[in-house]
Protein backbone atom coordinates (compact mmCIF):
# COMPACT_ATOMS: atom_id res chain seq x y z
CA UNK A 1 0.00 0.00 0.00
CA UNK A 2 1.32 3.44 -0.92
CA UNK A 3 2.14 5.78 1.94
CA UNK A 4 0.05 8.87 2.61
CA UNK A 5 1.91 11.82 1.02
CA UNK A 6 0.94 14.31 3.73
CA UNK A 7 1.91 11.95 6.53
CA UNK A 8 5.31 11.40 4.93
CA UNK A 9 5.74 15.15 4.47
CA UNK A 10 5.11 15.66 8.18
CA UNK A 11 7.66 12.98 9.07
CA UNK A 12 10.32 14.49 6.79
CA UNK A 13 9.78 17.98 8.19
CA UNK A 14 9.80 16.76 11.79
CA UNK A 15 13.08 14.87 11.36
CA UNK A 16 14.76 17.64 9.38
CA UNK A 17 13.72 20.28 11.89
CA UNK A 18 14.99 18.16 14.77
CA UNK A 19 18.25 16.89 13.26
CA UNK A 20 19.39 19.41 10.63
CA UNK A 21 18.48 22.93 11.71
CA UNK A 22 19.79 22.81 15.30
CA UNK A 23 23.25 21.91 13.95
CA UNK A 24 23.35 24.45 11.14
CA UNK A 25 26.45 26.62 11.59
CA UNK A 26 27.11 24.73 14.84
CA UNK A 27 28.97 21.61 13.64
CA UNK A 28 31.43 20.19 16.11
CA UNK A 29 35.09 19.59 15.16
CA UNK A 30 35.35 16.24 13.41
CA UNK A 31 31.70 16.23 12.33
CA UNK A 32 32.62 16.51 8.63
CA UNK A 33 34.64 14.16 6.44
CA UNK A 34 35.29 13.67 2.72
CA UNK A 35 33.98 10.72 0.70
CA UNK A 36 35.17 10.34 -2.91
CA UNK A 37 36.80 13.76 -3.08
CA UNK A 38 37.41 16.81 -0.92
CA UNK A 39 34.29 18.42 -2.40
CA UNK A 40 32.11 15.36 -1.69
CA UNK A 41 31.34 15.74 2.00
CA UNK A 42 29.35 13.83 4.59
CA UNK A 43 28.55 14.96 8.11
CA UNK A 44 27.18 13.35 11.24
CA UNK A 45 23.95 15.17 10.37
CA UNK A 46 23.60 13.32 7.03
CA UNK A 47 24.01 10.02 8.85
CA UNK A 48 21.64 10.87 11.71
CA UNK A 49 18.89 12.03 9.34
CA UNK A 50 19.26 8.93 7.16
CA UNK A 51 18.93 6.63 10.19
CA UNK A 52 15.86 8.48 11.43
CA UNK A 53 14.19 8.51 8.02
CA UNK A 54 14.87 4.83 7.45
CA UNK A 55 13.19 3.92 10.70
CA UNK A 56 10.19 6.21 10.18
CA UNK A 57 9.57 5.61 6.48
CA UNK A 58 9.94 1.84 6.62
CA UNK A 59 7.39 1.82 9.44
CA UNK A 60 4.95 3.72 7.20
CA UNK A 61 5.43 1.29 4.29
CA UNK A 62 6.34 -2.19 5.56
CA UNK A 63 8.06 -4.31 2.93
CA UNK A 64 9.42 -1.41 0.90
CA UNK A 65 13.17 -1.32 0.40
CA UNK A 66 15.22 1.68 1.51
CA UNK A 67 18.06 3.26 -0.48
CA UNK A 68 19.79 6.12 1.28
CA UNK A 69 22.67 8.13 -0.13
CA UNK A 70 25.07 7.32 2.68
CA UNK A 71 24.27 3.60 2.70
CA UNK A 72 24.59 3.45 -1.09
CA UNK A 73 27.89 5.33 -0.98
CA UNK A 74 29.23 2.68 1.38
CA UNK A 75 27.67 -0.24 -0.54
CA UNK A 76 26.70 0.59 -4.16
CA UNK A 77 25.30 -2.93 -4.63
CA UNK A 78 22.08 -1.91 -2.88
CA UNK A 79 21.18 0.06 -6.01
CA UNK A 80 20.71 -3.24 -7.83
CA UNK A 81 17.34 -3.55 -6.12
CA UNK A 82 15.89 -0.59 -8.01
CA UNK A 83 12.85 -1.70 -9.97
CA UNK A 84 12.43 -5.04 -8.21
CA UNK A 85 9.94 -3.84 -5.58
CA UNK A 86 8.64 -0.70 -3.96
CA UNK A 87 11.41 1.33 -2.41
CA UNK A 88 12.27 4.60 -0.74
CA UNK A 89 15.13 6.63 -2.24
CA UNK A 90 16.47 9.24 0.15
CA UNK A 91 19.01 12.03 0.21
CA UNK A 92 18.96 12.93 3.91
CA UNK A 93 20.88 16.19 3.56
CA UNK A 94 21.19 17.37 -0.02
CA UNK A 95 23.57 20.29 -0.39
CA UNK A 96 25.93 19.10 2.34
CA UNK A 97 28.66 21.40 1.09
CA UNK A 98 26.32 24.39 1.41
CA UNK A 99 25.30 23.23 4.89
CA UNK A 100 28.93 23.01 5.99
CA UNK A 101 29.76 26.43 4.50
CA UNK A 102 26.74 28.17 6.00
CA UNK A 103 24.92 28.71 2.69
CA UNK A 104 21.12 28.66 3.04
CA UNK A 105 20.43 26.12 0.28
CA UNK A 106 20.12 22.55 1.54
CA UNK A 107 17.31 20.13 2.22
CA UNK A 108 15.95 16.60 2.26
CA UNK A 109 14.82 14.68 -0.82
CA UNK A 110 12.60 11.58 -0.66
CA UNK A 111 11.11 9.50 -3.47
CA UNK A 112 8.76 6.53 -3.32
CA UNK A 113 9.30 4.24 -6.28
CA UNK A 114 7.21 1.39 -7.69
CA UNK A 115 8.24 -0.79 -10.64
CA UNK A 116 11.17 1.47 -11.41
CA UNK A 117 9.12 4.68 -11.59
CA UNK A 118 8.76 7.44 -8.99
CA UNK A 119 5.13 7.67 -7.91
CA UNK A 120 5.50 10.19 -5.06
CA UNK A 121 8.23 12.76 -4.47
CA UNK A 122 9.06 15.20 -1.68
CA UNK A 123 11.63 17.99 -1.46
CA UNK A 124 11.95 19.79 1.87
CA UNK A 125 13.72 23.15 1.82
CA UNK A 126 15.03 23.03 5.37
CA UNK A 127 16.08 26.70 5.84
CA UNK A 128 12.59 27.83 4.76
CA UNK A 129 10.71 24.93 6.36
CA UNK A 130 8.83 24.55 3.05
CA UNK A 131 7.81 21.41 1.16
CA UNK A 132 7.21 20.46 -2.47
CA UNK A 133 5.16 17.31 -3.09
CA UNK A 134 4.02 15.51 -6.22
CA UNK A 135 1.98 12.37 -6.78
CA UNK A 136 2.15 10.86 -10.27
CA UNK A 137 -0.79 12.06 -12.33
CA UNK A 138 -1.98 14.57 -9.72
CA UNK A 139 0.22 17.63 -10.27
CA UNK A 140 2.77 19.27 -7.99
CA UNK A 141 2.36 21.35 -4.85
CA UNK A 142 4.64 23.90 -3.22
CA UNK A 143 3.83 25.21 0.25
CA UNK A 144 0.42 23.57 0.05
CA UNK A 145 -0.69 25.18 -3.24
CA UNK A 146 -0.79 23.71 -6.73
CA UNK A 147 2.02 24.94 -8.95
CA UNK A 148 0.93 26.90 -12.02
CA UNK A 149 3.50 28.42 -14.35
CA UNK A 150 2.83 30.35 -17.55
CA UNK A 151 4.84 29.59 -20.73
CA UNK A 152 7.98 31.66 -21.24
CA UNK A 153 9.18 32.67 -24.69
CA UNK A 154 11.69 34.95 -26.34
CA UNK A 155 14.29 35.07 -23.58
CA UNK A 156 17.85 33.80 -23.54
CA UNK A 157 17.72 30.80 -21.17
CA UNK A 158 19.34 31.21 -17.77
CA UNK A 159 20.14 28.19 -15.66
CA UNK A 160 22.34 26.15 -13.39
CA UNK A 161 25.13 23.74 -14.26
CA UNK A 162 27.09 20.97 -12.59
CA UNK A 163 29.62 19.74 -15.14
CA UNK A 164 32.47 18.42 -13.02
CA UNK A 165 31.75 14.75 -13.74
CA UNK A 166 31.27 14.96 -17.51
CA UNK A 167 33.50 12.85 -19.73
CA UNK A 168 36.15 14.91 -21.60
CA UNK A 169 34.22 14.73 -24.89
CA UNK A 170 31.00 16.00 -23.30
CA UNK A 171 32.82 18.59 -21.23
CA UNK A 172 34.56 20.16 -24.22
CA UNK A 173 31.31 20.35 -26.14
CA UNK A 174 29.05 21.63 -23.40
CA UNK A 175 31.38 24.13 -21.75
CA UNK A 176 31.57 26.02 -25.04
CA UNK A 177 27.79 25.92 -25.56
CA UNK A 178 27.09 27.01 -21.99
CA UNK A 179 29.10 30.15 -22.67
CA UNK A 180 27.86 30.87 -26.18
CA UNK A 181 24.15 30.03 -26.21
CA UNK A 182 22.79 30.27 -22.65
CA UNK A 183 23.60 31.98 -19.37
CA UNK A 184 24.53 29.71 -16.48
CA UNK A 185 25.93 29.59 -12.97
CA UNK A 186 27.18 26.70 -10.87
CA UNK A 187 24.60 24.88 -8.76
CA UNK A 188 25.60 22.63 -5.87
CA UNK A 189 22.25 21.54 -4.45
CA UNK A 190 19.80 19.37 -6.39
CA UNK A 191 16.95 20.13 -3.99
CA UNK A 192 17.18 23.86 -4.56
CA UNK A 193 17.86 23.45 -8.27
CA UNK A 194 14.55 21.62 -8.68
CA UNK A 195 12.73 24.15 -6.50
CA UNK A 196 14.12 27.06 -8.52
CA UNK A 197 13.00 25.31 -11.71
CA UNK A 198 9.58 24.65 -10.19
CA UNK A 199 9.11 28.33 -9.35
CA UNK A 200 10.51 29.58 -12.66
CA UNK A 201 13.53 31.25 -11.06
CA UNK A 202 15.80 29.47 -13.56
CA UNK A 203 15.07 27.93 -16.94
CA UNK A 204 17.24 24.83 -16.82
CA UNK A 205 19.66 22.70 -14.84
CA UNK A 206 22.38 20.66 -16.53
CA UNK A 207 23.70 17.89 -14.27
CA UNK A 208 26.55 15.47 -14.84
CA UNK A 209 26.88 12.85 -12.09
CA UNK A 210 23.39 11.42 -11.81
CA UNK A 211 22.40 9.69 -8.58
CA UNK A 212 18.82 8.55 -8.03
CA UNK A 213 18.66 10.21 -4.60
CA UNK A 214 19.36 13.57 -6.24
CA UNK A 215 16.84 13.29 -9.08
CA UNK A 216 14.10 10.68 -8.53
CA UNK A 217 11.82 12.99 -6.53
CA UNK A 218 12.67 16.23 -8.31
CA UNK A 219 12.10 14.76 -11.76
CA UNK A 220 8.56 13.75 -10.81
CA UNK A 221 7.78 17.04 -9.08
CA UNK A 222 9.03 19.09 -12.01
CA UNK A 223 7.31 16.91 -14.63
CA UNK A 224 4.00 17.08 -12.77
CA UNK A 225 4.26 20.88 -12.90
CA UNK A 226 4.82 20.85 -16.67
CA UNK A 227 8.61 20.77 -16.79
CA UNK A 228 10.82 18.05 -18.27
CA UNK A 229 13.81 15.99 -17.14
CA UNK A 230 15.51 14.03 -19.93
CA UNK A 231 18.87 12.64 -20.95
CA UNK A 232 20.55 15.22 -23.15
CA UNK A 233 21.79 12.82 -25.82
CA UNK A 234 18.64 10.73 -26.38
CA UNK A 235 15.79 12.88 -25.04
CA UNK A 236 14.54 9.89 -23.03
CA UNK A 237 12.72 10.79 -19.80
CA UNK A 238 14.63 10.24 -16.58
CA UNK A 239 13.74 7.24 -14.40
CA UNK A 240 15.50 6.08 -11.23
CA UNK A 241 18.51 3.89 -12.00
CA UNK A 242 22.05 3.14 -10.92
CA UNK A 243 24.39 6.12 -10.75
CA UNK A 244 25.65 7.38 -14.10
CA UNK A 245 28.08 10.05 -15.32
CA UNK A 246 26.06 11.46 -18.20
CA UNK A 247 24.41 14.83 -18.96
CA UNK A 248 20.85 15.18 -17.71
CA UNK A 249 18.86 18.28 -18.65
CA UNK A 250 15.93 19.54 -16.57
CA UNK A 251 13.81 22.44 -17.82
CA UNK A 252 11.29 24.63 -16.04
CA UNK A 253 7.54 24.57 -16.68
CA UNK A 254 6.83 26.76 -19.68
CA UNK A 255 10.29 26.25 -21.17
CA UNK A 256 10.84 24.18 -24.32
CA UNK A 257 13.20 21.31 -23.44
CA UNK A 258 14.06 20.76 -27.10
CA UNK A 259 15.03 24.41 -27.58
CA UNK A 260 17.47 24.41 -24.67
CA UNK A 261 18.85 21.00 -25.62
CA UNK A 262 19.46 22.24 -29.16
CA UNK A 263 21.34 25.26 -27.83
CA UNK A 264 23.56 23.04 -25.70
CA UNK A 265 24.23 20.56 -28.50
CA UNK A 266 25.27 23.15 -31.10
Amino acid sequence: MRPDPERVAAVIAEIADAEILPRYRKLEPGAVRAKESLSDLVTVVDEAVERALKSALCALSPGAAFIGEEAASADPSILSGLGERACWIVDPLDGTRNFVRGVDEFGTIVAYVENGQTVIGWIYAAPERSMAIAVAGQGAMWRGAMVQTAPQRGMRPTGLKSTGWLTPVWRDRLVASLKAHVDSASGHCSAYAYLKLLMGKVDFKLASRIHSWDHAAGALILSEAGGAVRWLDTGAPYAPQASRDHPLLATAPGRDWNDIAERLLR
